[in-house]
């Protein structure tokens, strides 16, 4: 039976960066150059996805170099998710998909691909790019965030394998990290040209706004791409299936259900960015700026995206 996908808002805007029109264009060369549009299907969703219009909607006064990387991270992650997650048998390969993620974490850690494998080049390249852009506690914050995120992935494809649902508390976890938004938050301060001390990394408030952000755009985005990993995906993993299966609910009511959570968890993150704006400190106060930037942002580009085929 055909279901009515919600149409999300947020009560916040946010802009597009003067650039995105050439970390479009250098983002396709550095794709083409490193081999991860080899083939025309490829190259054809990278520019259906748009990377580099979600960079410069999240990230609008990111430094020049700060919105090339973002650029090419989201083209690194999209492609990635075609080329090995939700679309492919690999996808539902536990030991196939740990013998990937092996390869990249070698690429993360050390810089280097081990395999003549696109995506490790790839990675190893922005791995040596950041080293530019970022201090050694920033990096860090990147490569722990993308090490869960790739270990996050085998969580998948156990799931996709046994096509079994994940329990509500189990999904609402895993899926911050399989969604590999932390990476993309990690990121935040390294591309828009300040820093952020230990201190403030690791407080609550900063720590409970990142939550709900995550949160928010995670659920989102099951939303958005509802139809698409309906329609592609061997096994759909996503909060409305797992609402739907876990409480006897239909679809429809499961994706307004969901709907409603991304509401009520705005209302979580409006919460949370209070000290942060009360604090006085510049850091904080940007850093809870660029977070409504990646909330609006996301959700403004998964409407102008090809990548979910949304009627608009």
């Amino acid at each position: 039976m055909p279901v009515a996908v919600p149409r999300l808002a947020v009560p916040f805007g946010t802009g597009l960066h003067p650039a995105t029109e050439a970390a479009r264009a250098a983002t396709e060369r550095w794709a083409r150059d490193l081999g991860l549009t080899a083939r025309p299907e490829s190259r054809e969703r990278l520019l259906e996805t748009a990377p580099a219009r979600l960079a410069g909607r999240v990230s609008p006064h990111a430094t020049y170099d700060g919105l090339l990387f973002n650029s090419d991270w989201q083209a690194w992650l999209f492609l990635f998710d075609d080329e090995y997650c939700d679309e492919t048998e690999l996808g539902a390969d536990p030991s196939g998909t740990v013998e990937v993620t092996v390869w990249m974490l070698g690429a993360l850690e050390h810089g280097v691909a081990a395999r003549h494998d696109a995506f490790a080049r790839a990675l190893a390249d922005l791995r040596s790019r950041l080293a530019a852009l970022a201090t050694p506690a920033q990096q860090a914050r990147f490569l722990g965030a993308v090490t869960a995120y790739l270990y996050a992935l085998v969580w998948e494809s156990v799931h996709r394998q046994r096509r079994t649902p994940a329990e509500f508390d189990e999904y609402i976890r895993m899926r911050r990290h399989c969604s590999a938004v932390p990476t993309c938050l990690a990121l935040i301060d390294v591309v828009n040209g300040f820093e952020l001390t230990e201190a403030q990394w690791c407080s609550p408030a900063l720590r409970a706004a990142a939550d709900a952000a995550t949160d928010i755009t995670c659920w989102s985005n099951d939303i958005v791409s509802f139809s698409k990993e309906a329609s592609q995906s061997l096994e759909v993993l996503s909060l409305p299936t797992v609402l739907a299966r876990g409480y006897g609910l239909s679809l429809q009511q499961a994706l307004d259900r969901c709907a409603a959570m991304v509401h009520a968890r705005v209302a979580d993150y409006f919460a949370a960015e209070r000290p942060l704006l009360a604090s006085g400190d510049p850091a904080l106060i940007r850093f809870a700026a660029d977070l409504r930037h990646w909330i609006a942002g996301n959700l403004e580009w998964s409407y102008e995206t090809r990548r979910y085929k949304i009627a608009v």
